[in-house]
């Protein structure tokens, strides 16, 4: 009873490893809305918030040179729930200078990426990217800061 338990758990924490450290698609830069390609890296800061109108997407984003690029994705219930159109100007799609753009695959992708990069522990990044995404690696983190907190609380 004893060893099928210890590999259970090993096996968990190979699964949960490969989920963490898969790695994120790559994309073309040429492919890319020219908006986030004139940004100049290394970014200031990469900021996400997630709204209550269904879980419509908002993200600015700082460059190198203080330029500051913002932009809405608004929640569809088509096919489920996706993000298929972008808006450029603004948090959200109703907002004053919202203007919609395409959204191409790579825009997608290095919108992850850069979310991914810049997140931080509680910034609501990884609900973000779990919407975006939905890897397992996404579920997973969440899971592991819920248990990491329900565990903090037991503590106490």
């Amino acid at each position: 009873m004893r060893k099928k338990l210890i590999i259970s758990i090993c096996l968990l924490v190979l699964v949960l490893t490969v989920a963490l450290l898969w790695p994120t698609a790559s994309y073309d830069i040429n492919q890319v809305h020219p908006s986030i390609r004139e940004l100049s890296t290394p970014y200031q800061s990469v900021t996400t918030s997630f709204y209550l109108d269904g879980g419509s997407i908002g993200i600015t984003i700082i460059d190198r040179d203080s330029k500051k690029l913002a932009l809405a994705l608004p929640v569809s219930s088509e096919n489920g729930t996706s993000y298929p159109r972008l808006f450029i100007g603004a948090t959200h799609s109703s907002k004053d200078g919202a203007v919609e753009a395409d959204f191409s695959d790579d825009t997608r992708r290095i919108l992850i990426s850069v979310i991914e990069q810049h997140s931080q522990p509680n910034d609501g990044s990884d609900i973000v990217l779990m919407a975006l995404r939905g890897a397992p690696r996404d579920y997973a983190r969440i899971g592991s800061r819920v248990a990491v907190g329900f565990c903090k609380r037991l503590v106490r």
